[in-house]
């Protein structure tokens, strides 16, 4: 196991819910379950699977709505054929960064960049909200916020 041994609640063995992918987080009961090493880890309220080591980001965004970037993640970012080291700016997540300020889910900088507390805070208002928790501008995140969902281009 790794160091974040210290944010699993409760643990199953493999048997414990055999219609779910292991290769997914499952969020079960207010908290999300990961497996690992042939058991099912519950991880602490507030402690999401993208802090968790065997899981990474991209598992967590949906392809319909993609900001055009993972600011936590990718170092260069594309766009009209120019890569750049400098974040794009996207008005649907500033207008959700916007909401999420007024509905107390969180607190920081109204920039359009889609990071890391955008994402916690996304995944705090699905979770309040009884929306799917992915921590990504879902199609039912963006209508539970009135915005238009994004269309293929």
């Amino acid at each position: 196991m790794n160091s974040s041994m210290s944010h699993i609640a409760e643990r199953h063995d493999a048997n414990w819910h055999q219609d779910w992918d292991r290769h997914h987080v499952h969020f079960f009961h207010n908290r999300f379950f990961v497996f690992e090493d042939g058991f099912w880890f519950g991880l602490d309220d507030g402690f999401f699977p993208w802090d968790y080591y065997p899981y990474y980001a991209y598992d967590y965004y949906p392809y319909d709505y993609y900001p055009g970037y993972y600011a936590d993640t990718e170092p260069y970012y594309y766009d009209n054929g120019v890569y750049s080291s400098t974040p794009m700016r996207d008005p649907t997540v500033s207008a959700v960064q916007t909401q999420l300020t007024q509905e107390g889910y969180y607190n920081g900088p109204v920039d359009g960049i889609f990071g890391p507390l955008t994402r916690d805070a996304v995944a705090k208002y699905q979770i309040a909200k009884h929306l799917d928790v992915t921590g990504s501008l879902s199609a039912q995140t963006l209508q539970s916020f009135g915005l238009p969902q994004a269309t293929a281009s």
